[in-house]
């Protein structure tokens, strides 16, 4: 009675794979998460890219650096719609070969009798796509990326440190990267406060957007610190930096002009180089002062604005400043760098 239903199982059974290909995005690139459970970074990677991987290739994650086989790689969503799909698919054949066992049943019942029996298998025996969408739920990434070394293109939303493929880290575009990035949030500002407004109210709104601002100044600092880090690594016999030094504008600056012969104050003005030194020294204060002006403060400043006991205020017009200002002294020194090493 059960023939096709027979044969079928034993031919599952028998079935050690079931091929679910994933398909890539409208830009051709495909889905990979980081398989690191403190990490799961989303990020995307052109598909001839992927392609060419060898089977036993390791992988690196674009964020954290975790590196893992190239098949450790697939999507949260990609595993389950794999799993709905295997399944989908078992009960599709096991469906069919039913049905094709009922309509061989009825048809070998006879017309007259006191009795009639018949079979029927509700359900669809249809067969289920082998093809698995991208993540629709997905925003379009904000950054696509080639990498100089391999020339992988991968795309990320938010920063990238590491190229998949190959790992390679390029501390220029991880500065670039940042600046870009405090961009975004400053643009972002308004939108965020209405969408914050309406969901949670003003107060919500408020402190939003000032933790939003006051996160540029300490982001701003860091980049610019493991930028000059990286590009004063690449000079010949230099002796090495103390801890943090880019951090420190006058420590920085003096590195520089024993490395390559020039200090923050031959590319920036005067104006310039002040305005920066009081907005690395409120990256200091919110970094291990929770922003609270102290006397050292006022002393290295000489900020007029306030006085102690007082808290900063991170304004758009500090990040800007910030930014402009960064930009042109990681221009100047990527040209002093780069003579240098003519």
């Amino acid at each position: 009675m059960f023939e096709n239903l027979l044969k079928t199982l034993d031919q599952l059974s028998k079935t050690t794979e079931i091929s679910i290909p994933l398909a890539a995005d409208l830009k051709g690139y495909l889905d990979r998460e980081c398989p690191n459970e403190d990490c799961l970074f989303h990020f995307k990677v052109n598909e001839e890219d992927w392609g060419r991987l060898q089977d036993d290739a390791s992988v690196t994650c674009p964020m954290c650096g975790h590196k893992a086989h190239r098949k450790s790689w697939y999507t949260t969503q990609q595993v389950q719609q794999a799993k709905e799909r295997a399944i989908g698919s078992l009960q599709g054949a096991i469906n069919k070969a039913m049905q094709d066992d009922a309509r061989s049943f009825n048809s070998r019942q006879p017309r007259t009798g006191l009795v009639k029996m018949s079979m029927r298998v509700s359900g669809s025996g249809a067969a289920v796509p082998d093809i698995s969408v991208p993540i629709e739920a997905a925003e379009a990434m904000e950054m696509e990326i080639h990498c100089e070394q391999c020339s992988t293109t991968f795309a990320v939303v938010g920063a990238a440190f590491f190229c998949p493929t190959c790992g390679h880290n390029s501390a220029e575009r991880m500065f670039d990267d940042s600046l870009r990035k405090i961009k975004v949030k400053m643009s972002s500002i308004a939108i965020v406060r209405d969408a914050i407004e309406s969901a949670s109210g003003k107060d919500a709104a408020a402190v939003a957007v000032r933790s939003m601002l006051e996160s540029c100044l300490p982001d701003g600092v860091a980049a610019f610190q493991k930028h000059c880090e990286a590009l004063y690594a690449k000079l010949p016999a230099v002796r090495p930096a103390p801890f943090n030094a880019f951090q420190r504008l006058r420590d920085g600056s003096d590195l520089w002009k024993v490395a390559v012969g020039s200090g923050y104050e031959d590319w920036l003005s005067t104006g310039e180089l002040a305005r920066l030194a009081v907005l690395f020294q409120r990256r200091h204060l919110l970094a291990h002062a929770e922003g609270m002006v102290d006397s050292k403060y006022l002393s290295n400043t000489g900020d007029a604005t306030y006085r102690e006991g007082q808290r900063i205020v991170v304004t758009e017009r500090d990040i800007e400043d910030l930014s402009r200002s960064l930009e042109k002294l990681s221009a100047s020194i990527r040209l002093a760098v780069a003579a240098s090493l003519q």
